[in-house]
């Protein structure tokens, strides 16, 4: 599945069916981002995968011999925020679907809520440290709210 817009152009592999269903709304939360974070370009690969596939590459990649639930991997090493959303996300599928269960959480708003945080690394928020974190979690959390996706930290 491809999203497109004029600054924008997202493009999913293996996605699940919630995601494949909401292709207009997801396109929307998009381009919102866009405006909101004042970003010029976005352009993103998101794969979907298997948690042995996430351990490996967060093993490779982090170190962590861990299953996670998203890897962020920006187009190049940012020190500094930037204008660009460029990269590739990878999604464990079956752990994201597991933590809106264990949340009680609607998967697509989980989906939402790691989307829009993988993409604040993306563009280079982080949360290394307590100010870095406080930022990120108030940017991701405002956003979050304006979409209609309640606070995820509560």
């Amino acid at each position: 599945m491809i999203i497109s817009s004029e600054n924008c152009k997202v493009e999913f592999f293996d996605q699940p069916e919630y995601v494949t269903n909401q292709s207009d709304k997801i396109k929307h939360i998009l381009n919102l981002f866009l405006d909101f974070f004042d970003i010029l370009k976005l352009d993103l690969e998101i794969s979907f995968c298997s948690e042995s596939q996430i351990r490996e590459l967060n093993k490779k990649f982090r170190g962590k011999d861990a299953i996670t639930n998203v890897l962020s991997f920006p187009d190049q090493e940012l020190k500094i925020l930037s204008k660009q959303c460029i990269g590739e996300l990878l999604i464990c599928q079956n752990i994201l679907e597991r933590e809106a269960l264990d949340q009680k959480k609607r998967t697509f708003d989980h989906f939402t809520h790691l989307l829009i945080h993988s993409m604040l690394h993306i563009v280079g928020y982080g949360h290394e440290n307590e100010n870095d974190a406080i930022l990120m979690e108030t940017k991701e959390v405002e956003f979050l709210s304006k979409i209609g996706v309640k606070d995820p930290y509560k």
